[in-house]
């Protein structure tokens, strides 16, 4: 049974209807046959009733053929006509002989038309109803911006396809809305703490410029000096700030373009990078997979992540960093751990946001996106981005290869 449902979900639509019109039409046959016969039945069953009361006794009801072979032996035929009893019958029983008749011929086109279109509308109630239905209510659901819905139809016909494709589709436009989405959340946060940390050196600024405009006839040139150096300290803080704006905003543009590159190559770029960076420090980096096997990932991004992962490293570590490469299941999985006091709660859940910053972090010179740019990067890679603990701060920068 099981065998024979399976068989008919995975029929094609044009198999289906050959079959259901092939059924019709055996089944339209057989019934006008049968009804013929019954008509033709009841035709003779009133001959008969005539036939047996008047039969061939009546001499007006024979008609007499002579012979006309000598050969023939001498006796005259009769021949008694079916027609010569209907001045007999009764008006009802004319009235039913003759539409019997009629029907044992017409039920054949009568049959034909009354099962090719029940036919039809079985065919349309069991194999197109239900997944016209389904497409029109995703398409009024897509054209009223609702994606929050499954398109499942449970056969494999070309109905089938056709909702499984928009299934596809409604999760591609989820996913994109999704996307779009998040994008818009983060740049309503970035801006917010753009706008935030723009506030101070603007207030300064604003107090100097007052400042000056009211009192420097009055103040020595050892006051001026130090306000205009605090102006420009300000100054260059808001054009780094500006700086950084654009380009995170370029980061959004990037194009990720893989090539292939040996595990070995990988490997000696970032240590020599890491080796430079760390001076003074203890530093290690570790490749665990097979040497042989060749890494499809776009070096430049790669290489990117790892110099800011390990800058933030080598500000809170105390002696060591260490780097390890781990190539699986087509990720890459880059590893930068110190052996500083680690990732409070807290900032596991928002160091990765734009232009955050630890209580402690006094640096101006860092505005807390390197770690934002490192996620945006993943993210743009076919990865993410971890942060974790173990003797110190561990981040896991993850690529799709």
């Amino acid at each position: 049974m099981g065998k024979i449902r399976a068989f008919f979900k995975s029929k094609s639509i044009k198999k289906a209807f050959t079959l259901y019109m092939f059924v019709g039409v055996v089944s339209a046959f057989l019934v006008s046959l049968v009804l013929s016969n019954l008509c033709q039945f009841g035709c003779s069953e009133i001959f008969e009733k005539y036939e047996i009361q008047y039969g061939m006794q009546d001499p007006d009801m024979r008609i007499e053929f002579k012979k006309t072979d000598e050969n023939e032996p001498d006796s005259t035929l009769f021949y008694q006509s079916s027609y010569d009893f209907l001045g007999r019958f009764t008006p009802d029983d004319r009235s039913v002989y003759n539409i019997l008749g009629l029907l044992s011929v017409g039920v054949y086109p009568i049959c034909f038309i009354l099962f090719i279109v029940v036919t039809s509308i079985l065919f349309y109630r069991r194999q197109l109803q239900k997944p016209l239905a389904i497409l029109e209510h995703a398409a009024a659901q897509i054209a009223g911006s609702n994606l929050d819905f499954n398109v499942v139809y449970d056969r494999e016909d070309e109905l089938g396809k056709l909702c499984a494709s928009f299934e596809k589709m409604r999760q591609a436009l989820q996913e994109n809305n999704e996307e779009m989405w998040r994008q818009m959340e983060e740049r309503k946060r970035l801006n917010a703490a753009f706008s935030h940390d723009l506030r101070t050196p603007l207030t300064v600024l604003k107090g100097q410029s007052e400042l000056l405009m009211q009192y420097s006839p009055k103040m020595t040139a050892d006051k001026i000096s130090r306000t205009s150096e605090m102006m420009h300290r300000h100054i260059a803080r808001l054009e780094a700030y500006v700086q950084t704006m654009g380009d995170l905003q370029r980061l959004e543009d990037i194009e990720i373009t893989r090539q292939p590159v040996a595990p070995g190559e990988l490997w000696e770029q970032l240590r020599q990078t890491g080796e430079t960076v760390c001076s003074g420090k203890e530093f290690s980096c570790v490749f665990i997979g097979d040497q042989e096997i060749t890494l499809n990932i776009d070096t430049a991004i790669v290489q990117r992540v790892f110099e800011n992962l390990l800058a933030n490293a080598v500000r809170f570590a105390k002696e060591k960093t260490a780097v390890t490469l781990e190539s699986r299941d087509r990720y890459l999985y880059l590893t930068v751990s110190d052996d500083g006091n680690g990732f409070t709660k807290k900032e596991l859940e928002n160091a990765t946001k734009p232009f955050y910053k630890t209580v402690n972090e006094t640096d101006n010179e860092h505005f807390g996106m390197g770690l934002n740019i490192c996620k945006i990067l993943c993210e743009k890679h076919g990865g993410c981005l971890r942060l974790d603990n173990g003797n110190g701060a561990v981040v896991s920068a993850v690529f799709r290869q």
